[in-house]
């Protein structure tokens, strides 16, 4: 098989993914999500915490100093957690991941596996 033969057929298997179930279930889940305003706004300060601390980090500033973002972010994940939103946009996430990683490990496994008509 010629490297535009394995494109296409690469094209292929995407198609096949992203009209599966897990596939459409996560733009279903990511768009709740995004049209809940609770959410959405929780996301966009834990968003702003994460990048503060990354400063800091870089800084490489013990965490001594910014504990009061660390606790901030843990307890702003912890009220994310709690909207159903978020869960089913997790769960979903989880699953189109698992089915990611279960095409990854085939093509890892032929990949790995001697030519069978040699």
């Amino acid at each position: 098989m010629d490297r535009n033969q394995l494109l296409v057929q690469a094209s292929e298997l995407a198609d096949l993914i992203a009209e599966s179930d897990e596939a459409a279930a996560y733009r279903e889940a990511q768009a709740r999500l995004s049209e809940n305003r609770e959410a959405s706004a929780l996301l966009r300060q834990f968003r702003d915490l994460r990048e503060q601390v990354g400063e800091f980090q870089a800084r490489k500033v013990p965490p001594l100093h910014y504990r009061h973002l660390l606790e901030k972010a843990d307890a702003l994940l912890s009220e994310l957690n709690r909207i159903p939103d978020v869960q089913s946009f997790e769960a979903a996430e989880r699953q189109l991941n698992d089915l990611l990683d279960a095409v990854t490990s085939r093509l890892a496994a032929a990949i790995a596996a001697p030519p069978q008509n040699m």
